[in-house]
């Protein structure tokens, strides 16, 4: 029954640290939008500094070799393209990956505050975007270079280390293993502060189209922040972290997110069917194909998903599903 099963006291210690944390960041927040946005832009330079850092020193000084890319590792096994149990594994470990990217979208969160929104939005997603991949597979082959695929197999099944502290430790020590764990934990908190940022400006909106607790769309009058969403989501955000495991509550999330990423797109379908002559400030690049294939990708992840991870799965869908009778009631109160 591990389907049902909560360990809210399981890393006590952790989660405890995890839930001052998100008060610290949340109490932050309230205090107004420019002090949390210039926090999360100096932890976002600190953390590129730290993976070109990584990068440099590796390639230079790691000791490394291009064999360590080309050899396969010792259990591995060749498989056909077309075999199911590949494919599953490989969306298994996208799933994983797809945390690393997670809050692309929350840039539109805030897009009744940004100036010329039509044009700095995509420049924005499309920049931030090709700056993280290029980092990630920067950083990735540089971990590739430097140690043996076992070594890293090795680093994984560990649990508690993490890839970029062993690489580092093999060139650089204690000490620079020590550096980049403090990096690592920076980033973490430049995560959440993003996090934390961008969502309760969505409650505020549902508030103020009475679609949610009318409390969310106040304002502070001398910060300007939406005080009471910020508090609500960091009360809900304490009790999720004392639901599972961090693997299980991002696996969780990706589940869930990518049920809604597939709908939006589906909708452009939808909404180019229904309203054929609507001004459209943007446009879909590629269309139809473009969104076909990621409505086909996000349904094929959901599926194996269910498969692999069914625990997460379930959970995440009963979550959705509560917003269901919550979006009935405030829309019959609306009206």
């Amino acid at each position: 029954m591990q389907f049902l099963v909560f360990k809210p006291f399981e890393n006590a210690g952790v989660k405890g640290l995890t839930i001052l944390l998100i008060l610290v960041l949340t109490f932050l927040n309230t205090h107004g939008l420019k002090g949390a946005a210039a926090l999360s832009t100096w932890i976002t330079r600190l953390v590129i500094v730290g993976l070109l850092t990584i990068v440099v020193c590796g390639l230079l000084f790691g000791g490394g070799s291009f064999a360590n890319i080309q050899t396969p590792a010792t259990g591995y096994v060749a498989r056909e393209w077309t075999d199911f149990g590949l494919i599953k594994a490989m969306f298994a470990a996208l799933l994983a990956a797809f945390w690393a990217y997670e809050g692309w979208n929350t840039i539109g969160f805030i897009g009744g505050e940004i100036k010329e929104p039509h044009r700095n939005l995509p420049l924005a997603l499309f920049a931030g975007m090709m700056v993280i991949i290029g980092a990630y597979v920067l950083v990735n082959f540089t971990y590739l270079y430097v140690l043996p695929i076992d070594q890293l197999v090795g680093v994984h099944s560990a649990k508690n280390d993490i890839a970029a502290v062993a690489v580092v430790r093999h060139f650089a020590g204690d000490v620079g293993a020590t550096l980049i764990s403090m990096i690592i934990l920076i980033t973490t908190l430049g995560c959440t502060n993003a996090t934390i940022l961008m969502p309760p400006r969505v409650y505020y909106a549902m508030a103020k189209d009475k679609l949610f607790f009318p409390r969310a769309a106040e304002i502070h009058p001398k910060y300007h922040t939406p005080n009471p969403a910020l508090w609500m989501q960091g009360a809900w955000a304490c009790l999720l972290v004392l639901s599972g495991s961090f693997d299980q509550l991002t696996d969780m999330l990706i589940f869930a997110a990518f049920f809604f990423y597939g709908a939006t797109a589906f909708g452009v379908f939808i909404m180019r069917r229904r309203e054929p002559h609507a001004e459209r400030p943007y446009k879909v690049w590629g269309y139809p194909v473009v969104p076909a294939l990621f409505v086909i990708f996000c349904a094929a992840l959901i599926v194996i998903t269910c498969i692999n991870h069914p625990r997460e799965a379930g959970i995440g869908t009963v979550l959705m599903l509560t917003g269901v009778p919550m979006y009935y009631y405030w829309n019959s109160r609306r009206q």
